[in-house]
């Protein structure tokens, strides 16, 4: 905010100036509780949010995922460096307020950019994703599941596969949108620049079982 604490909210228009908003009606309130916990724990232990305008500060972003079949949550904090203080404390009390919190992250971006996520990523807790289909921070994930599938199932109308058809998945992340078409072609090919979108589609595509694994490859 304008005194420089921690707060979750959206960029004033045309600006990078943040207005705060703890209770964010476009997603589940859970994480807005767990946003407005973080920000309450950085003021407590002085660990102060990113100026885009001086290049100061440690925390630049809050990322929060929930899973919307499995309702498992990841907290990925974004940083300029590698090292959060108290970042064990941190760990103790999300997982002790909010048990559906199965992984929390650290990511680095230190660079001079407006890009949310750098490539680098640190486990703090947890195995590093979430299950819903396999989704790790660097992941693209529709936001809104459910109409997600819904477009799933008109593209694979409009697609009108065949048995012989050889499907191409082109910047297909982890997968989803090829393996919702998987049963109805002959082979599957998913291409994508993102090594981790790469590995969860692989992991996605065996979970959903040896024949689909097996026409699968990414």
């Amino acid at each position: 905010d304008k005194a420089g604490r921690p707060c979750i909210g959206f960029y004033a228009g045309r600006t990078h100036r943040i207005v705060p908003c703890p209770d964010c009606r476009l997603q589940p309130g859970v994480l807005n509780e767990i946003g407005n916990t973080l920000c309450a724990f950085f003021a407590e232990k002085g660990i102060h949010p990113y100026n885009e305008e001086t290049g100061k500060g440690l925390v630049r972003h809050i990322f929060l995922r929930r899973g919307a079949h499995s309702g498992q949550i990841m907290v990925c904090l974004v940083c300029t460096r590698a090292k959060l203080p108290s970042a064990e404390e941190l760990c103790t009390r999300l997982k002790e307020a909010f048990p559906d919190i199965v992984t929390i992250l650290l990511n680095v971006n230190a660079k001079n950019t407006n890009v949310i996520l750098g490539s680098e990523t640190h486990t703090l807790y947890g195995q590093g994703y979430i299950e819903d289909t396999q989704l790790g921070p660097l992941s693209f994930y529709q936001v809104n599941t459910l109409a997600a599938e819904q477009l799933y199932g008109i593209a694979a109308e409009y697609a009108q596969l065949t048995p012989d058809d050889l499907l191409l998945d082109l910047y297909c992340g982890m997968g989803t949108i090829g393996l919702s078409m998987a049963d109805h072609c002959r082979e599957l090919v998913g291409v994508e620049i993102v090594p981790e979108a790469i590995e969860s589609a692989k992991a996605n595509a065996a979970r959903m079982g040896a024949a689909v694994s097996a026409k699968s490859r990414f």
